[in-house]
C-alpha cells in the first residue's frame, strides 16, 4: 500500500510539502506496524494464560496503527480535495 501511496504522490501534481507529508506518514504507518508486531510477539511469548494487561497492550498497539493509518488517510483527503 505504501508503494502505491508514494507512487501516487509522485505522479499527482502535489506540492513538495504534500509529497513529504505522504511519504512521512507512510513511513510512520510502517513504524507503528513494526511496534505493534513487537508488542504482540512479546505478549504472546509471555505465556499461554489469558492476561488482561496483555490484551490491553495488544489492543492499544493496534489502536496506534489504526490512528496512524487514519491520519495518513486524512492527509490524502485534504491533498486530493485541494486539487479539485
Amino acid at each position: 500500500m505504501n508503494v502505491c501511496s508514494i507512487g501516487a504522490s509522485l505522479i499527482l501534481p502535489l506540492s513538495a510539502e504534500g509529497r513529504a507529508l505522504i511519504i512521512a506518514l507512510g513511513v510512520l504507518v510502517l513504524a507503528a506496524e513494526a511496534l505493534n508486531t513487537g508488542i504482540e510477539a512479546a505478549v504472546d511469548r509471555s505465556g499461554l494464560e489469558h492476561d488482561a494487561l496483555g490484551k490491553f497492550a495488544k489492543d492499544a498497539a493496534s489502536a496506534g496503527v489504526a490512528l496512524t493509518a487514519i491520519a495518513a488517510g486524512a492527509a490524502w483527503m485534504v491533498l486530493i480535495c485541494a486539487l479539485l
